[in-house]
C-alpha cells in the first residue's frame, strides 16, 4: 500500500512538473521532457496512481504540444505513456483534447521513422479502442484511401506495422452499445473490411505467431462492422460464412486448413415463413408458446403470469445454462501488445501457438454467432449445408467438428451456442425433413434435411461425454431445442429411444443445472407433436425395484452420484404389447419418467401400492422442472402416464402446495400450473372418452377432492402473491363439468364463491383468471340453469369489460363469449324459463358492440358474443324501441368487422357470428337499414376474399337464413355468388390456402344445396343461364362432397333432391324442364 501511495505522489509531481513547461524548443527542455518521460513510464501503472483525472488528461495534452512528430525519441516515449495512461488507467479522453492527440499521432506515423511506428501504432490503438464512443469524428481521415493507418495495413513487408495499423483499424470499427455509427461513415467501413478479407483469403503462414493476431484482429474488425452495417452483411455473405467456414476449425488436430472461398446458398424448396406480423394479415391458428411461469421474488412474477393453452414445452428455468452475446464476445480477449506472459523457449512457443490458434477459432465462432442473429432466418437456413453435415464424407469442416473435437471448452460452448441459435430460428424449415430408405438417383430436399437432424442428433449424443458442466449443460440445452425443432413421425424410428438413454443417466448427475437440463429434454419429447408410439413405449416402461434412483438422500444431492451401470435401461416391446387400451396391470409398477417426478416432489409408492412422503433433499430448480415436465405428461400422454397413477400424484401436487414458506412461491405456482394442465387433460378425456376405461369419474373426483380440502384454498388465499391466486383460479376453472356435478354442494358453493370473490381482486390478473373460470362454469348443466348464477355471472363479466387493463379485457371479452354460448343453450332448453333481465341483455349487447371497435383480441371475443345475443333476442323484444335500436347496430358492427381489418381472425368470427343472427327470424323487423350492407360484403368475400376461411365463413353465413321471405331480394344475386365463388374456389393469392380448398368447396357446396331447398317452380327461368353455364363445375364438386362430407352434415343436399323433385312442373317450359333436372341430377348422391 506505500508503494501505490507513492505512485501517487510521484505521478502527482510529475505530472505537475511536466504541465508548467511552457516551451519544449531548447536542449535543456528537451533534456527535461525527457528525463520527465522516463520517471513517468517507470511508474507501475498495473495499480491506480490517477488521483485527479483532468490533471492526467492535461498531461496527454502538454506531451502532444511540447512534443515534435518528428522527434523519434521523444514521440516513442510519450506513446508509451499514452498507451500506460488509457490502457491501464482507463483515462477517457474526449473532445479538442482527444482531436489533438489522434492528430499528433497520425503526423507522428507521417514521418516515416520505422523506429517508432509500431509505439505510436499502440498508442493509437488504445486511444481508439478505449474511447470508441469519442472518436467518430475523427474516422473520415482515419480512414480515407491515403491515411497512415491505411497505407501500413497493407505494408506486406513490416508485418508488425501491418499486424498493429490493422488493429486500429479494427478498432475504428467498434460501436458501444450506447452509439450508432452515422450513416455517412458506413461507407468508410468498407475500406476496413476489404483490407481485413483481403488478410484472411491471401496464403496463411501458420508458423507465425504475428498471423494468428492478424487474423483474430480481422475477424473481430469484421463483427463489428457486421454488427453495424447490414448492407454490408447482404451483399458478402457467401464469403463470410466461407472465411467462418475456414476458420472455425483452426489447429483442431485431424482437420485439414481449406482456404476460404465464397460459398453459395443451395437452391432449395425453403416455405415462406410465418411470423406474428403476418399472422393477422392470413390469419389461421397458430400454437402459442406457452410462456414460462417462474415466480421470481420481485414485483415482475406478480404481473407477468399469463395462463395459454399452447403446447410448445417452456422450460420452468430458463435462465439456466444460456450463452448471451456478452458471454459469447468475453471468450474472445483483447490481445495484448507484449507477450510477456510467455517465456521464449521452444515449448511455451508452442503453448503460444496453441493459445492463439483457440482465439481465432472462437473469433470466427463469434462472428458466426453474430450472422446467425443478424441475417434473415431464411437466408440462413439456405446456407445450412455447408454447416451441418448429412452423413456424407464430406461433411469435415461443420459445426459439429466443432462441438465433438475442439480441445478448448469455452470454444466448444461457442460452437453449441451457434448451432442452437440455428436451430432456434430454422423450426419452421426442419419440419419438411424426413427419412426414406428408398434408393434413388435424385435425393429430395426433405431426405437430406432428415439426415441433416439424424446427424445432429448423433452429434449431440456423442457430445454428452462432457467433462465440463458448463459445456454439458449446453449440450443439453442444444439437444431440447433439436427435439422440439425435430419431425420424429416422419423420421426412423429409434432416434427418440437413443435420446431418452442417454440423458435418462443425468437425472441423477451431481450438478443441479445438468439435471434440470436433463428433465428439460424429456419435457420437450413429451411436448413433442404429434406424439408417437415410440416416445410412449421409451416412456411408459415401468421402472423396478433395481431401477431405482437413489440420487436425493437425506444428505446433499452431490454425495450420492449413481453410475450409468446403475440405471437399468428399459426394455422395448412391440406396439401391440404397449396398445394404449391396456393399462398396467399393477398400480405400484409406475413408468420410470413419472416416478422421477413424483420422487423429486417428495413422494414414493411402495411395493404395495401405497404413497409415502419423504424428505428428499431436492433442489428446488429440479422440482420446478418435475412439475413442468408433469405439465407436458399431461399434455399429450395424459391416459398412459398421468390417468393410472392419478392419485399419487395427486400426493405429489398437494406436497408441493403444502409448502408456504416465502422461499417455495416458485414451487407452488408451478404446482398450480401442473394442476390446470392436468384438469384441461381430464376434461378432453371425459369428453372424447364416454367408455372411461383408463379413468373412471370416482377417480377423477378423488384427486379433485384430495386438492379442495385445502391446498388450492390456501392458494387462492394467498394474500401476498397475486399470481398464485391467479393459477389457483385456473385451476378452479379447470375441473370439468361432470366432475363439478358430483361434487358435495359445499365444495360447489366454496368453488363458486371463491371465484366471485376473486373477481373483485385488487390485481388485474386475479380478476382476470377469475371471470375466465366463471365463464367456463356457466356452461356446466346445473350452472346454466341456475339463473341466479347466470346472471351474477353475467354482471360480473359486464363489469370486468369496463377494465383498464386489455390482458383482463380481452379475457372478460372471451367470458363473455362463453357465457353467451350458455344463453342460447338455455334458449333451445324448454325446461328453462327464467331469462335474462332485459336492461342487462341490453348492456351486453352495448358492450359488445363497443368491444368491436376495441384492440383485435377483444374484437374477436365480441363479434362471437355480439352473433349469440343477436341470435337470443326474441319477437316480443325487437318490438322494443331499444332492442330494435341495438340490434340494427350490432349488425351493422358485424358487417364492419367482417370487411374490413387485418386480422383474419376477427374477420371469419364476425361472419360466423352474422351466420348465427341471421337464424333468428325476430332480427328481420328493419332489414331495409341492413340487408343490402349486409349481402354485398359477404357475397364479395366469398367470391374473391383472399384468406380461404374467411370465405368459409361468409359461405356459411349465407346458408344460414331459414326462409326464403328473409333474403328478400338477394335470393338470387347470393345464389350467383355462391356459384361463382365455386369457380373461383380454385384461384388463390397465396399457397398455403390451398389447405383449406376443400373445406371451402364443402361449404359452398352446401349453401347452395341450402338455397336449392326454398326455389320455387317461378325461379328457375331466372336462374336457368346460369344453372346452364355451372352445371358440369356443380355436378363434379357436389359428388366429392357426397364422398369427403359427413352424412350428418350433408343432409341438406339430399333434402334438396327431395324438394326439386317435388316442384311443381307444369307452368315450366321445355328448356326450363331440363335444367330442373339437371339441378336435381347435381344433388342426387346415386350418381356417384
Amino acid at each position: 500500500m506505500a508503494a501505490v501511495r507513492d505512485g501517487f505522489v510521484i505521478f502527482d509531481n510529475l505530472s505537475t512538473k511536466f504541465t508548467n513547461l511552457l516551451y519544449g524548443r531548447t536542449e535543456g527542455d528537451s533534456k527535461l521532457i525527457n528525463k520527465t518521460l522516463d520517471e513517468l513510464n517507470n511508474l507501475n501503472y498495473k495499480h491506480n496512481i490517477i488521483t485527479n483525472p483532468t490533471k492526467a488528461i492535461l498531461l496527454i495534452n502538454q506531451c502532444c504540444t511540447l512534443i515534435n512528430p518528428d522527434d523519434s525519441i521523444l514521440v516513442s516515449k510519450c506513446c508509451q505513456l499514452i498507451t500506460n495512461l488509457i490502457t491501464h488507467q482507463h483515462l477517457q479522453l474526449e473532445g479538442k483534447i482527444l482531436t489533438g492527440t489522434v492528430e499528433w499521432c497520425i503526423q507522428a506515423l507521417k514521418q516515416g521513422d520505422t523506429t517508432v511506428i509500431v509505439d505510436v501504432l499502440i498508442a493509437t490503438d488504445s486511444l481508439l479502442r478505449i474511447n470508441a464512443s469519442n472518436t467518430q469524428v475523427l474516422l473520415r481521415d482515419l480512414l480515407a484511401n491515403n491515411s497512415p493507418l491505411v497505407l501500413l495495413a497493407q505494408d506486406i513487408i513490416r508485418t508488425d506495422h501491418a499486424l498493429f495499423a490493422t488493429k486500429c483499424l479494427e478498432a475504428c470499427t467498434i460501436c458501444t452499445d450506447d452509439m450508432k455509427m452515422e450513416a455517412n461513415i458506413l461507407p468508410k467501413l468498407n475500406i476496413c473490411a476489404k483490407i481485413f478479407i483481403q488478410y484472411l483469403t491471401n496464403d496463411n503462414n501458420f508458423e507465425d505467431l504475428l498471423h494468428f493476431k492478424m487474423v483474430i484482429s480481422c475477424l473481430q474488425g469484421l463483427y463489428n462492422i457486421v454488427s453495424q452495417d447490414v448492407l454490408f452483411l447482404d451483399s458478402n455473405l457467401g464469403l463470410l460464412l466461407g472465411i467462418i467456414r475456414s476458420y472455425m476449425l483452426c489447429g483442431v488436430r485431424g482437420i485439414d486448413f481449406i482456404r476460404p472461398q465464397k460459398l453459395l446458398p443451395s437452391q432449395l424448396s425453403i416455405p415462406e415463413s410465418t411470423v406474428n406480423t403476418l399472422r393477422e394479415k392470413k390469419g389461421g391458428k397458430v400454437t402459442k408458446l406457452r410462456k414460462s411461469k417462474t415466480a421470481k421474488t420481485g414485483k415482475k412474477s406478480e404481473t407477468d403470469y399469463e395462463r395459454t393453452n399452447g403446447k410448445a414445452y417452456i422450460p420452468a428455468s430458463d435462465n439456466l445454462g444460456s450463452w448471451s452475446d456478452t458471454t459469447a464476445c468475453s471468450m474472445i480477449p483483447k490481445l495484448k501488445t507484449s507477450d510477456s506472459e510467455f517465456s521464449d523457449g521452444e515449448s511455451v512457443t508452442a503453448a503460444k501457438v496453441t493459445y492463439l490458434q483457440r482465439k481465432l477459432r472462437q473469433a470466427a465462432l463469434n462472428l458466426f454467432l453474430k450472422i446467425s442473429k443478424t441475417i434473415d432466418k431464411r437466408t440462413m437456413f439456405s446456407y445450412w449445408s455447408s454447416f451441418i453435415p448429412d452423413g456424407s464424407p464430406s461433411g469435415t469442416h461443420s459445426i459439429c467438428t466443432c462441438i465433438l473435437k475442439d480441445p478448448s471448452p469455452s470454444t466448444r460452448s461457442l460452437a453449441l451456442n451457434v448451432l442452437l441459435t440455428l436451430l432456434s430460428s430454422s423450426k419452421l424449415y426442419l419440419s419438411q425433413a424426413e427419412s426414406s430408405e428408398k434408393s434413388t438417383a435424385f435425393t429430395p430436399f426433405s431426405v437430406t434435411l432428415g439426415s441433416m437432424v439424424l446427424e445432429m442428433h448423433r452429434c449431440l449424443r456423442f457430445a454428452l461425454n462432457e467433462n465440463s458442466i458448463p459445456v454439458l449443460t449446453q449440450v443439453l440445452k442444444c439437444l431440447a431445442e433439436l427435439v422440439q425443432a425435430s419431425p420424429y413421425h416422419r423420421l426412423t424410428p429409434g432416434i427418440i429411444t437413443k435420446v431418452v438413454r442417454s440423458v435418462k443417466v443425468f437425472l441423477d448427475h451431481k450438478d443441479t443445472a445438468v439435471q434440470v437440463r436433463a428433465l428439460i429434454v424429456l419435457g420437450c419429447i413429451l411436448a413433442s407433436e404429434p406424439p408417437i408410439p415410440e416416445t410412449k413405449a421409451i416412456l411408459i416402461k415401468c421402472s423396478s425395484d433395481r431401477d431405482n434412483f437413489q440420487g436425493y438422500t437425506s444428505g446433499s444431492a452431490s454425495e450420492s452420484k449413481v453410475s450409468k451401470e446403475d440405471i437399468e435401461y428399459a426394455n422395448f416391446s412391440t406396439d401391440d404389447e404397449e396398445s394404449e387400451q391396456e393399462p398396467l396391470k399393477s398400480t405400484a409398477d409406475i413408468p420410470w419418467i413419472l416416478k422421477v417426478c413424483l420422487r423429486c416432489l417428495g413422494v414414493v409408492v411402495n411395493s404395495v401400492g401405497d404413497c409415502v412422503t419423504v424428505a428428499y433433499s431436492v433442489p428446488p430448480l429440479v422440482k420446478l422442472e418435475s412439475l413442468q415436465v408433469l405439465s407436458a405428461m399431461a399434455r399429450n400422454y395424459f391416459t398412459t402416464l398421468i390417468a393410472p397413477y392419478l392419485l399419487y400424484i395427486a400426493k405429489g401436487l398437494e406436497t408441493s402446495l403444502s409448502l408456504t414458506s416465502e422461499k417455495y412461491t416458485d414451487l407452488r405456482l408451478h404446482a398450480g400450473s401442473a394442476i390446470d394442465s392436468i384438469g384441461q387433460a381430464m376434461s378432453l378425456y371425459f369428453v372424447n372418452n364416454p367408455d372411461r376405461n383408463f379413468l373412471s369419474i370416482e377417480q377423477g373426483l378423488a384427486f379433485w377432492n384430495t386438492l379442495l380440502n385445502g391446498p388450492l384454498l390456501i392458494l387462492i388465499e394467498n394474500e401476498e402473491h397475486s399470481v398464485l391466486r391467479a393459477v389457483a383460479c385456473d385451476c378452479l376453472g379447470s375441473i370439468s363439468a361432470d366432475i363439478f356435478e358430483r361434487l358435495a354442494k359445499d365444495k360447489q358453493m366454496l368453488v363458486i364463491m371463491a371465484l366471485f370473490n376473486c373477481s373483485r381482486d385488487d390485481e388485474s390478473n386475479v380478476r382476470g383468471a377469475a371471470v375466465r373460470a366463471l365463464a367456463i362454469s356457466v356452461l356446466y348443466p346445473s350452472l346454466r340453469e341456475d339463473s341466479g348464477f347466470v346472471v351474477d355471472t353475467a354482471q360480473t363479466i359486464y363489469r370486468t369489460l369496463q377494465d383498464s387493463n386489455l390482458t383482463v379485457k380481452a379475457k372478460a371479452s372471451w367470458s363473455l363469449a362463453n357465457l353467451t354460448s350458455a344463453l342460447v343453450l338455455n334458449k333451445n332448453n324448454p325446461n328453462i324459463i327464467e331469462e335474462l333481465p332485459e336492461k342487462l341483455l341490453v348492456d351486453l349487447i352495448k358492450v359488445s358492440i363497443k368491444g368491436c371497435k376495441d384492440n383485435d383480441k377483444v374484437k374477436a371475443n365480441s363479434v362471437r358474443a355480439l352473433g349469440d345475443l343477436l341470435l337470443v333476442l326474441s319477437e316480443e323484444q325487437m318490438t322494443q324501441e331499444e332492442f330494435k335500436r341495438n340490434s340494427t347496430e350490432g349488425i351493422k358492427s358485424l358487417i364492419s368487422c367482417s370487411s374490413s381489418g387485418s386480422n383474419m381472425k376477427v374477420r371469419w368470427n364476425s361472419c360466423h357470428s352474422l351466420g348465427k343472427a341471421l337464424k333468428n327470424d325476430a332480427i328481420y323487423v328493419e332489414t331495409h337499414i341492413w340487408q343490402k350492407h349486409m349481402f354485398d360484403h359477404l357475397t364479395n368475400l366469398v367470391i374473391g376474399f383472399k384468406n380461404f376461411k374467411v370465405r368459409i365463413s361468409a359461405a356459411l353465413a349465407l346458408s344460414c337464413i331459414t326462409s326464403r321471405k328473409n333474403y328478400g331480394e338477394y335470393y338470387f344475386s347470393t345464389w350467383r355468388a355462391l356459384l361463382k365463388a365455386l369457380e373461383n374456389s380454385e384461384n388463390m393469392e397465396d399457397f398455403s390456402e390451398y389447405k383449406h380448398r376443400d373445406n371451402l368447396v364443402d361449404q359452398v357446396c352446401l349453401s347452395i344445396g341450402h338455397l336449392a331447398t326454398l326455389l320455387a317452380s317461378g325461379d328457375i327461368h331466372i336462374l336457368q343461364d346460369d344453372v346452364v353455364f355451372y352445371c358440369e363445375l356443380l355436378k363434379s364438386n357436389m359428388q366429392r362432397v357426397y364422398e369427403r362430407v359427413i352424412p350428418e352434415k350433408a343432409s341438406c343436399l339430399a333434402t334438396a333432391e327431395e324438394h326439386l323433385r317435388n316442384l311443381s312442373i307444369n307452368d315450366l317450359s321445355v328448356e326450363q324442364k331440363e335444367v330442373l333436372n339437371s339441378l336435381i341430377h347435381v344433388f342426387n348422391n346415386n350418381n356417384i
